[in-house]
């Protein structure tokens, strides 16, 4: 993947060798600009950097935004011929841009997941796009999904993951409750021993991934009802009971 040549980078090999996931973009006009020897614009907020280091001495790629101001003495940086985002964010490119950019998306979300018994593997899965959406995260960064251990069985929730597919990870009440939340509850505790189920699961979950790993919570717990439902374009799923989402990400450099 990466030799001696601009041209011998792969800007479709370069993710995938990392399991990252393609999002949108001119992935065409990117490699074009690739082989033509850049300059090349690299915004990396997640994922692996051990790529970095096996660029050939010669690449066309610089890394991050310029600080400014500059020294007076200093030139101001070439303009970018191509960019390349990997990041968990869901972004949209304008089709007017100056340049072409495509987006990269390492799985480093893992999303927290509570819900009452009659809810359907479409009703979950829409309302993790839901969620997802509003916080402008691409569902392609998620790489799976955590909850309380009695639930990791629940058809639903198996057949979302096989779907996906996407990684379950189930933690026992005693393993949730030595979590400390932003938004604990006194019913969800007395309902399963745990005052947090998908904050806290999502939180495990995400600093699981190696040992080097720590999380955050990209997104407080959310909680959807058929309310949410019926006010969407979605309004033929039928959910007859509550969902709540939170959503971590791992920070871990070497994934």
């Amino acid at each position: 993947m990466l030799n001696s040549s601009n041209a011998s980078i792969s800007v479709l090999q370069l993710g995938t060798s990392l399991g990252w996931r393609a999002g949108s973009g001119d992935w065409d006009g990117v490699q074009a600009a690739i082989d033509q020897g850049g300059p090349i614009q690299v915004i990396q907020e997640a994922g692996s950097i051990d790529w970095q280091p096996q660029l050939p001495l010669q690449h066309p790629f610089s890394f991050g935004f310029p600080d400014y101001p500059l020294p007076a003495h200093q030139p101001p940086p070439a303009q970018p011929k191509a960019r390349i985002w990997i990041s968990p964010i869901q972004r949209k490119f304008s089709k007017d841009s100056d340049f072409p950019k495509v987006q990269w998306h390492p799985p480093v979300l893992w999303v927290g997941l509570g819900y009452q018994s009659g809810v359907s593997t479409e009703a979950i899965e829409w309302a993790i796009q839901q969620v997802c959406r509003s916080y402008h995260l691409a569902v392609a960064a998620i790489a799976g999904i955590a909850t309380i251990d009695r639930k990791v069985t629940d058809p639903p929730l198996q057949e979302l993951c096989q779907y996906q597919p996407w990684e379950l990870q189930g933690f026992s009440a005693e393993q949730l409750r030595a979590v400390e939340v932003p938004t604990p509850s006194g019913t969800v505790k007395e309902a399963t021993g745990t005052a947090s189920v998908a904050e806290a699961a999502a939180l495990l979950a995400a600093q699981t991934g190696s040992a080097d790993s720590t999380s955050f919570l990209r997104v407080r717990k959310q909680v959807l009802r058929q309310s949410n439902f019926s006010e969407s374009a979605s309004n033929s799923i039928d959910c007859s009971g509550a969902i709540t989402i939170a959503i971590a990400q791992t920070t871990s450099n070497t994934g």
